[in-house]
């Protein structure tokens, strides 16, 4: 079994919580990065797309892959439920959606919604019936070790070792060569961060 086969079994666990007020329609849904704030501080953990802006009419929902819990108040099935309650059309996280979000058992913020503690054991009984999610969260801060990061300037700060004198260049400029002292006409080095 998929990661998005596993996601569609489990929505099809968690329609019941949202009957007979509230329907869920039919959804895709997948692990993606949200368009914005995926890697952010403050992390997008899910995104609702609606079905006005997909081409087939079909809600679709992304979770985000540097999740790592499932099971959890602000795990996988925590997002999906967060996010099922925007696809049955609620917008924003104002009234209708805290509605909603305690009905099925969404507990704080709703913006940012934990599962309370009976969805938790919903979610797993949810595993215990459907298997273990089939999924290796993606650590993004293993890409690059400190010493490896990209500088993100363009402009770099050369110094003459002799003087101390100063300038800034840009990397194009460097590339072709350093520059040379105006007072001391000694070659300036460049500062490595």
């Amino acid at each position: 079994m998929n990661r998005e086969e596993w996601l569609n079994m489990a929505v099809g666990e968690l329609r019941p919580l949202f009957e007979p007020e509230y329907k869920v329609p039919e959804v895709k849904i997948s692990i993606g990065f949200p368009a914005k704030g995926g890697l952010s501080k403050r992390r997008v953990l899910g995104v609702c797309w609606k079905a006005e802006v997909a081409t087939d009419k079909i809600c679709q929902i992304y979770i985000n892959p540097t999740i790592a819990d499932v099971t959890g108040a602000d795990g996988i099935l925590s997002v999906v439920a967060h996010e099922m309650v925007h696809a049955c059309g609620i917008s924003g996280h104002g009234k209708e959606f805290a509605k909603c979000g305690l009905k099925i058992g969404l507990e704080g913020k709703m913006s940012s919604s934990v599962a309370g503690q009976d969805l938790q054991a919903r979610f797993r009984m949810i595993e215990k019936n459907i298997g273990k999610f089939p999924h290796a969260p993606l650590v993004p801060t293993n890409c690059l070790s400190a010493s490896q990061k990209p500088d993100k300037c363009r402009i770099h700060k050369c110094t003459c070792l002799e003087c101390g004198y100063t300038v800034r260049v840009s990397a194009k400029w460097l590339d072709m060569a350093v520059p040379v002292c105006p007072v001391c006409d000694k070659e300036m080095q460049r500062e490595m961060k």
